[in-house]
């Protein structure tokens, strides 16, 4: 009888790629500390994954470290800034298979603090200068037993080194990583895109029907109420949607962070042509998971806007406008470019998401004025 071994030569091969396929799945796991970003890695049933390869990423865009996993599956790495990061760990051939993870360092809350042992020591030895000079001078110091005048001395010598000590070893901030100038490259971009601030009269550039304009894609949310939210500002304070549509419309902005020099691009067009959109009532507002310290030490270095800029942490605005989709066991975490108009009546009326940043500024008057009644009456 002619045995067939293709059945089981079959099921070997299912159990074999079952197999390869349980030591491919790995956990990965994020801890911070201060700057210290502590990764896990470790496969399915719990064992580490030595030697896994680890890319840490500031935001979406800057590889700033890599490297591999020790024996215990870990792998530890100190970074210059506070901000939004990701660490992505690959587990495949292609980009799409690595597993991915999100997270925000930030400063550490007693980086500020002041240096009161330094500053004591430091008083002590001026103290103790100043009484040797004045017991010198009155000849009290003579009269001291040598032992007792080299005692002195050594206690001052030692209260000065630890003062200098301890002042060299207060809690700094940071110095950011080297790297190209944000401002330059978003300028760069807007450049290439032809990106120019807009000129001439409101008036005029709302009547002129020449200027081909962006109808809104269809999305969730347009001509539906627009999902309210109250975030801080760089100053900490408490910024409503709701309040802001008192005044006026609004011009939403998701953008991935100041990492990012298309998005800052973006911010930067959008503040160059702020007086048109407040000509129309309207008011600008940007939002990222950038947190608010991160986006004061950018303006600080490249100058700030004319218009909130809004901490949205772990991207949950961003997810109730569709912009943004958490990481599931089976697909990545998704964050894409937004701008959306929401009108006095709160509903949003205009929308645009994609790879890429929207700059038609000419656009969005358009919208508003139509939103606000501002057109001239022979423009569609």
């Amino acid at each position: 009888m002619k045995t067939r071994w293709w059945p089981l030569t079959l099921v070997s091969l299912l159990f074999l790629a079952a197999w390869a396929f349980a030591e491919q799945e790995l956990r990965v796991a994020v801890q911070t500390s201060g700057h210290e970003v502590a990764v896990r890695v470790q496969h399915a049933d719990g064992r580490p994954a030595e030697g896994a390869a680890v890319r840490l990423l500031y935001g979406r865009q800057i590889v700033v470290a890599a490297g591999r996993t020790d024996l215990q599956g870990r792998w530890v790495q100190a970074v210059a800034e506070a901000g939004a990061y990701e660490v992505a760990v690959d587990c495949g051939p292609t980009e799409e298979t690595a597993i991915r993870e999100p997270f925000v360092v930030h400063d550490a809350p007693g980086s500020a603090r002041f240096p009161w042992l330094a500053a004591l020591l430091a008083a002590l030895t001026v103290i103790g200068v100043a009484l040797l000079a004045w017991a010198r001078k009155k000849d009290y110091f003579s009269k001291l037993q040598p032992r007792w005048r080299a005692a002195l001395a050594v206690l001052i010598l030692l209260t000065a080194t630890g003062g200098v000590w301890s002042w060299s070893q207060r809690p700094r901030k940071p110095m950011p990583a080297p790297g190209r100038n944000v401002a330059s490259a978003a300028r760069e971009f807007l450049n290439s895109q032809n990106v120019k601030p807009l000129s001439g009269s409101l008036e005029k550039l709302l009547a002129d029907a020449s200027t081909e304009r962006v109808a809104t894609q269809q999305h969730p949310v347009l001509e539906q109420p627009a999902p309210d939210f109250t975030l801080a500002d760089t100053k900490l304070n408490d910024v409503r949607l709701r309040d802001l549509l008192v005044r006026g419309p609004v011009v939403l902005i998701f953008y991935y962070g100041y990492h990012c020099d298309h998005c800052v691009g973006q911010l930067f067009a959008s503040n160059d042509d702020l007086p048109k959109f407040h000509e129309l009532g309207a008011e600008i507002v940007a939002l990222s998971a950038d947190p608010p310290q991160a986006t004061l030490d950018r303006f600080r270095e490249y100058g700030a806007f004319s218009f909130p800029v809004l901490f949205d942490p772990g991207n949950k605005t961003a997810a109730a406008y569709g912009v943004y989709e958490p990481a599931t066991a089976n697909t990545p975490e998704r964050l894409q470019h937004g701008t959306f108009i929401v009108g006095r009546d709160g509903r949003v009326h205009w929308a645009y998401v994609g790879k890429s940043p929207f700059t038609g500024n000419l656009t969005l008057l358009y919208e508003l004025g139509k939103l606000e009644g501002r057109l001239p009456a022979n423009r569609p």
